[in-house]
């Protein structure tokens, strides 16, 4: 697949450290597909197999271990479907170039402060969210993850099940979400709309109408904070902590999750 040529690289943008994705519509189109596909089909290779060898009783709840498979498949199918479409292309804007992104040490320092920036609005928004879904007579649903951590298990599952949490996902989805998504919608359509299409599709993976307005808040401040560095080492950041703040909460407050 050809690719447009590069921007200029020694025109650096003021208002940003992501440069342009110069790659076709026909193959971003081609990404998100593949994306979702992935995400898809491998969840479901994972947690049949998983369910084969623990030979599950198919009227019985899904096992812990099963669940877990399932997410971890959609994880690493996000994480496939990237890097074998950074393969197909063969691109090395894939990328944006050392002098258009921060060292790791600063990424780190721009994803840890747009963290904290974040923080109370969406626990504002999560407030006002759920208040008026209540109103709305709406029926909350435990995420997946809120809900293995309360459950519990064995050492193996409880370690997978941080793991998972803690870095898998933070790698995955952001390489995916912000790596991909929003890399290309910036600089071709305007900012909010770029931040909002990519934190929409991020809040909607997890599938929870609860949890999807404090999400695409998330889903915006990762993305602001990847445009500021240029370095998806910032989202790492940012949302590594986010899910072990979270996680922790969840562990000293089980009341509250």
């Amino acid at each position: 697949m050809l690719a447009e040529p590069l921007d200029n690289p020694a025109k650096k943008p003021s208002h940003t450290m992501l440069p342009k994705w110069e790659i076709r519509g026909s193959d971003f189109a081609i990404f998100v597909a593949f994306l979702f596909s992935s995400m898809g089909l491998v969840s479901l290779i994972f947690q049949n197999v998983a369910a084969k060898f623990l030979v599950t009783d198919p009227d019985a709840p899904m096992p812990l271990l099963v669940s877990l498979s399932a997410n971890l498949g959609m994880q690493f199918g996000m994480l496939a479907s990237f890097l074998v479409f950074r393969k197909i292309i063969q691109h090395q804007d894939f990328t944006p170039p050392p002098h258009r992104r921060y060292s790791p040490t600063k990424s780190m320092q721009v994803g840890l402060k747009w963290l904290i920036m974040a923080y109370p609005i969406m626990i504002g928004i999560n407030l006002l969210s759920r208040t008026i879904l209540n109103l709305l007579g709406f029926e909350q649903v435990i995420q997946d993850p809120i809900r293995m951590v309360q459950e519990g298990g064995t050492t193996f599952e409880l370690f997978a099940m941080y793991a998972m949490i803690v870095a898998v996902a933070p790698i995955c989805e952001e390489v995916a979400f912000r790596g991909g998504i929003f890399r290309y919608l910036h600089h071709r359509v305007p900012l909010y709309a770029s931040l909002g299409l990519s934190a929409f599709f991020f809040a909607l993976l997890h599938a929870n109408l609860y949890s999807f307005a404090p999400l695409m808040t998330i889903g915006v401040m990762l993305a602001l904070a990847y445009r500021e560095s240029g370095s998806l080492i910032s989202c790492f950041t940012f949302h590594a902590a986010f899910n072990s703040i979270n996680l922790a909460l969840i562990l000293l407050f089980p009341e509250m999750s």
